[in-house]
């Protein structure tokens, strides 16, 4: 029998997938409040319904041969080599099964189920609107906001922006370190203590993107309807940005997609077009 173990806060039809993905017998365990208590950040999960509840909801699918509530006492029974476990794939499974299922057999099925901290900071790939490869117009702007990039104190990395207006460059910016571009070298920098795309708002470093956007506010100049260019794709916070700032077409020399910056942005009619 397959034995599948999950954190199932709410039912929905990504749930209905992964239970259904195994044939065969099986059972299913979901982390009961001794489990979750191991686990914080699950205390802030608000659709979160109790799993007395839960167990009767997923009873109700006919789906298990059973369906028990995860405790201490019930996952150290499931650490046996005989025995084959099938987590999502999500940062809470990984550390359970770390500790408490080191011997079994143990599959971590890469399902998207919600926003966990794997998947929040994991990189994907873009689906632009589309690719430019022979326009020299927008090439030019590319080259010409990788030069301003090259003006930016960061060590790890270079980022230009270009703002464009019937034809013409009107703005141009780069990342850079605030209140001195020199902040992270004279205290250290912050983002040291964090892996790439975990708490990106603890920084001193102000991204190109918004600082172009600043910069068109100080000014006065509505961004209705302009062009973006940026080296690279934004992170979250500046797709954000960019989305309720006016924009209409974002190029960008390439990059991949964190959390819902892409999502975001088409939500606002904003078009992503390469230029390679």
């Amino acid at each position: 029998m397959k034995t599948l173990v999950a954190y199932v806060p709410v039912l929905h039809e990504g749930y209905r997938k992964f239970f259904t993905t195994y044939n065969g017998p099986k059972e299913l365990y979901i982390f009961g409040p001794e489990i979750t208590a191991e686990f914080p950040q699950l205390a802030k999960e608000i659709r979160q319904l109790e799993p007395v509840l839960m167990q009767k909801a997923i009873e109700a699918l006919g789906i298990f041969e059973k369906v028990e509530i995860l405790n201490v006492a019930s996952a150290r029974t499931l650490n046996t080599k005989e025995m084959e476990v099938v987590l999502p794939d999500e940062d809470v499974s990984r550390e359970l099964a770390q500790k408490y299922f080191p011997d079994a057999q143990k599959i971590f099925d890469p399902i998207f189920l919600r926003w966990d901290k794997h998947n929040a900071s994991k990189e994907r790939q873009l689906m632009p609107d589309a690719h430019i490869t022979k326009e020299e117009f927008h090439r030019s702007i590319i080259k010409q906001a990788e030069k301003e990039a090259e003006k930016s104190s960061d060590i790890w990395r270079h980022v230009g922006a270009a703002i464009v207006k019937n034809g013409e460059v009107v703005l141009t910016a780069y990342n850079k370190h605030l209140p001195s571009p020199h902040s992270p070298y004279a205290n250290g920098d912050p983002r040291s203590n964090w892996s790439r795309g975990e708490q990106m708002e603890l920084a001193t470093g102000f991204h190109a993107e918004a600082s172009i956007i600043a910069e068109a506010a100080r000014r006065g100049l509505a961004l209705d309807g302009a062009d973006m260019y940026t080296t690279v794709f934004p992170c979250p916070p500046c797709a954000k940005i960019v989305a309720y700032s006016g924009i209409k077409n974002l190029y960008c020399g390439g990059g991949n997609s964190i959390l819902d910056a892409e999502e975001v942005l088409k939500s606002k009619g904003v078009k992503i077009i390469f230029v390679e």
